[in-house]
């Protein structure tokens, strides 16, 4: 069987996500005992730890896992830390007896009017050192007191790593699930085909097939073979690299389970205006443009007012055509399982047929061909609406991906 859509979605999955590697020192799934994060109940950390990786959750296991996101954080975590350290140095006991010697030493200076080689009060001098000093200390405060907050930049920064990291995660189980699917109809089209090569073969000692009958059945097996093949390997590159995408060491390969069906009325009920506004709020390049700062001049804000409503519209017209793309995919996925339903009736008709002796067994296995040939245009239908999909909720989420912003 030929099936002309050889897993787009797959393929650009797997080149998407190749460039994951396991970060040193990282800790996946099962691998050691890691504390249970905050807001993780023990049965569900349980279930992450698991050799098993369910769509619903790849968030999770992305944000504990996800060897580059894991950097990204200890990273964050790290110039925090050592931030943290200069300040405490500054507000700590030793660093106050210092402030206080200086501030002394200024009051005792004052009144003799000594100055340094610039010809400056040295009294002013080290007034001017402790309110260096304090400024420091101040800014630092408010430093870390930003960093804290759910909302900072670098917090934000962390948030948009992790859901970029789910949304290729996304779709390497869509095109893993849609390869598997494809496999195994690909496997069935090869018995088939060994079926009909068989059959041709005693056909043309019978005299009812030719030999180019025959040497074209032959091709149909080693086309449909070597599709299998190709296919299993595909599958393979996948998995591999959901594993590392997830956090999962090569040499400890999970299971993937089958992805959640679609809800075709809550796709239909879709409310694009809606789910505008929520992208356009949630959009991580346009948060960061509203967080430029603009000079405080006039012509600033304005620029920087002018790059917002653009960014904003790209946005709204992005969203718009992810909408259209989705509408389009339901509607093929419709009409795509209406031909299945016809198929499956001819498939059975003919079944009855030939039990009965009134269709000869290659126009029996053609029908058969014809079946699979549906339900592959079925099966790869769905897969084209679970992505629209997923690419329109990413998009609410804030997340698109090489599209304008």
């Amino acid at each position: 069987m030929r099936n002309k859509k050889v897993w787009p979605i797959c393929l650009a999955a797997l080149l998407t996500a190749s460039s994951v590697s396991p970060a040193y020192g990282a800790v996946g799934p099962g691998q050691a005992e890691k504390p249970i994060p905050e807001g993780i109940t023990a049965e569900q950390w349980s279930k992450l730890n698991d050799s098993n990786i369910e769509f619903g959750e790849l968030s999770d296991l992305v944000r504990y896992f996800n060897p580059d996101l894991q950097n990204i954080v200890d990273s964050a975590n790290s110039n925090i830390d050592n931030l943290k350290y200069v300040y405490n140095e500054l507000v700590g006991i030793e660093m106050k007896n210092k402030i206080k010697e200086l501030e002394d030493q200024a009051k005792e200076l004052k009144p003799t009017g000594i100055t340094n080689e610039d010809g400056i009060p040295v009294y002013k001098v080290l007034e001017g050192t402790v309110k260096s000093i304090k400024t420091q200390t101040d800014k630092l405060q408010w430093t870390l007191k930003t960093l804290n907050q759910s909302n900072s930049k670098i917090n934000s920064g962390i948030t948009q790593a992790s859901r970029q990291y789910e949304y290729y995660a996304d779709q390497l189980m869509i095109g893993y699930n849609n390869a598997v699917a494809n496999r195994a109809l690909l496997q069935k089209a090869s018995e088939v085909c060994n079926s009909a090569y068989e059959a041709q073969q005693l056909g043309q000692q019978v005299g009812t097939a030719t030999l180019n009958d025959v040497l074209s059945a032959k091709k149909e097996v080693l086309t449909t073979q070597a599709s299998v093949l190709s296919l299993e390997q595909t599958v393979d590159g996948l998995r591999r690299s959901l594993a590392l995408m997830t956090g999962y060491s090569l040499d400890s390969l999970p299971n993937v389970g089958d992805l959640p069906e679609l809800d075709l009325l809550a796709i239909s009920n879709l409310d694009l205006e809606s789910d505008t506004a929520k992208a356009i709020s949630n959009n991580y390049a346009l948060i960061d443009m509203r967080r430029t700062n603009s000079d405080k001049t006039s012509t600033g804000m304005e620029n920087k007012k002018a790059r917002v409503s653009e960014g904003e519209q790209n946005v709204a017209v992005t969203m718009q055509s992810f909408y259209q793309n989705l509408k389009q995919a339901k509607t093929a996925y419709e009409a795509a399982n209406t031909s299945y339903e016809k198929a499956v009736l001819d498939k059975e008709k003919a079944e009855r047929s030939f039990q009965m002796g009134m269709l000869s067994k290659i126009t029996y296995l053609q029908s058969q061909m014809a079946f699979l040939q549906a339900e592959g245009a079925r099966q790869s239908a769905y897969a084209e609406l679970y992505q629209a999909y997923t690419t329109y909720q990413w998009a609410v989420k804030g997340i698109i991906v090489d599209s304008a912003k």
